[in-house]
């Protein structure tokens, strides 16, 4: 049986809302009104944070070929930037979480949003490959503990009977990140420098970390994940098919995206002015996905997973075979990206109803997962890139979605019966 919507909500509602304590209402505000005022600029906060931290994770993937060339390292290798980031992020988002589970919500994420300014500051102004990779790893340690931490900390800004759209709120800045963050970044790197798109991002990681600072209560721990209910949730089964579904997406929408730009200009032949037009294609797509998905995984969460990675599979397999066919890029792209947006919308409502109550543990075994198969893909496109050639990424990527549709399928079907 699946958990319903009433009991997905109740999990989400568990933790207490707590008052926005330190912010004194302006002369003549009624006190209740500037503290509602206040406890909602603080969700939008954490949100622009996810989409700051994930835009910064995701931001090479437009720039590939000029973050290469200037610090002397072919595609694969600068594709590292990316998997390095992301495996870091996997190891650790779960022993760094429960280290630092004791520190005050406030200075605990004002602190991560410091080192994710940091690292996009070294990153803009690294001399060579190697302090490059050093900055993203550095960065790649903080976005685990981040994720970690803002779910169950955003349930406690609001009132019990808001915290199901603070959440939703904040969690869209994932998706907004992945399909609309990296191709504007893209975009700002073409029209200047690409060192300029990371400037750019430290400077909201800056306006985060202010608004943190300011805006955020103090947060006492309530509560950490507990690595002793690991062991009974990896023998739960609809939660293990959600992590491989999660991660066979994850590895083959990665594969692919990490190369999107060199496999537009070199196998598509498209300009590369072109390329950041492309990408804005597939991030408004990606919008415009987001907000399908909020509407249609209340209805039916089957259907909209089945068709969410059935429709990525198909717009990497048709790439693959058409990719000589330049304007097929542009439906393609619209395709994958409303596809794309959907997914983390589905496979996290699918991680909670199969949570069976430990919902932090889940949800750091849920990142884990994500991370791990970022970092995954990207390696795996870089191998395939420098080994066996552009033109394969997206077929491979292809087998990834087929086979996690098969997963999807196959589960969902058993965990409804």
């Amino acid at each position: 049986m699946t958990t319903s919507p009433t009991e997905i909500r109740a999990t989400l509602d568990e933790a207490p809302a707590r008052p926005s304590a330190g912010v004194a209402p302006a002369a003549g505000q009624d006190p209740s009104a500037r503290s509602a005022l206040v406890r909602w600029l603080s969700v939008l906060t954490l949100g622009l944070g996810v989409f700051a931290i994930v835009t910064s994770e995701l931001l090479p993937v437009g720039l590939l070929p000029p973050i290469a060339k200037d610090v002397g390292v072919s595609n694969g290798v600068a594709g590292l930037t990316v998997t390095l980031y992301g495996a870091v992020a996997a190891l650790t988002a779960v022993p760094l979480t429960v280290l630092f589970g004791r520190i005050d919500r406030r200075w605990l994420i004002t602190g991560l949003m410091s080192v994710v300014v940091a690292g996009n500051i070294v990153t803009a102004i690294a001399p060579n490959y190697t302090v490059l990779i050093a900055a993203r790893i550095l960065m790649g340690f903080a976005h685990g503990v981040f994720w970690s931490t803002v779910p169950g900390t955003t349930v406690r800004l609001v009132p019990e009977r808001h915290t199901v759209k603070a959440t939703a709120i904040v969690l869209s800045g994932i998706s907004i990140a992945s399909v609309l963050g990296v191709p504007l970044g893209t975009f700002l790197g073409q029209q200047t420098h690409w060192q300029v798109a990371f400037y750019a991002m430290a400077g909201l990681g800056a306006l985060v970390m202010l608004g943190a600072l300011t805006l955020l209560p103090m947060l006492p721990s309530q509560g950490r994940a507990d690595v002793r209910a690991l062991p009974a949730l990896l023998r739960h089964r609809p939660l293990v098919t959600a992590l491989l579904v999660t991660t066979l997406t994850m590895i083959g929408h990665y594969l692919a995206f990490t190369f999107v730009a060199p496999y537009l200009e070199d196998e598509t032949g498209l300009d590369s002015g072109l390329i950041s037009v492309l990408l804005l294609v597939f991030g408004i797509a990606g919008v415009l996905g987001n907000f399908v998905a909020g509407a249609t995984v209340a209805r039916s969460l089957r259907k909209s997973l089945l068709g969410a990675v059935g429709a990525m599979a198909a717009a990497l397999l048709v790439f693959a075979a058409l990719k000589d066919v330049s304007y097929v890029a542009y439906p393609v792209l619209i395709v994958w990206g409303l596809a794309y947006a959907a997914l983390p919308v589905c496979l996290q409502t699918w991680v909670m109803q199969s949570a069976k109550g430990q919902t932090d543990s889940a949800s750091s075994l849920y990142i884990t997962s994500f991370n791990g198969s970022i970092a995954l893909g990207s390696l795996l496109g870089g191998l395939v890139v420098d080994h066996i050639g552009l033109a394969s990424v997206t077929w491979i990527a292809g087998g990834f979605a087929v086979a996690a549709l098969i997963a999807a399928a196959v589960g969902k079907q058993r965990s409804d019966a």
